[in-house]
């Protein structure tokens, strides 16, 4: 149980992490219809995708160990990013709202892992 709560937890992390990169990209903005972002607020949201997706290598190697976690890991992110790829264009909201729930419960998960 504690494996898969870090698993979900790493997933969770890894397409909140990535949603967040994705829309600070100036020419994803640019084709959404998205406001420009200033250099410091740009720079904030690039260090919390980074943060993100620290934290998603960090529950899949500690899900499965450091070989097959880093595997896992790859592939989750993979498959996570082509999902994000194919659904950004045509379900922008959906998006966005599932990164925002992502984004909470990848701490709530990691946590009930570690509480277990």
């Amino acid at each position: 149980m504690n494996a898969l709560l870090m698993a979900a937890g790493s997933a969770c992390a890894a397409w909140a992490g990535m949603a967040v990169l994705c829309f600070q990209s100036a020419s994803q903005r640019r084709r959404l219809g998205l406001r420009e972002q200033g250099g410091r607020e740009q720079g904030c949201f690039i260090l919390a995708g980074t943060v993100l997706i620290a934290i998603s290598l960090a529950a899949a190697v500690g899900a499965d160990g450091s070989q097959f976690g880093v595997l896992l890991w790859l592939c989750q992110t993979g498959m996570l990013g082509m999902a994000l790829i194919c659904s950004l264009p045509f379900a922008r909201t959906a998006v966005t709202a599932s990164a925002r729930l992502a984004a909470l419960l990848a701490p709530l998960s990691l946590a009930a892992a570690s509480w277990m």
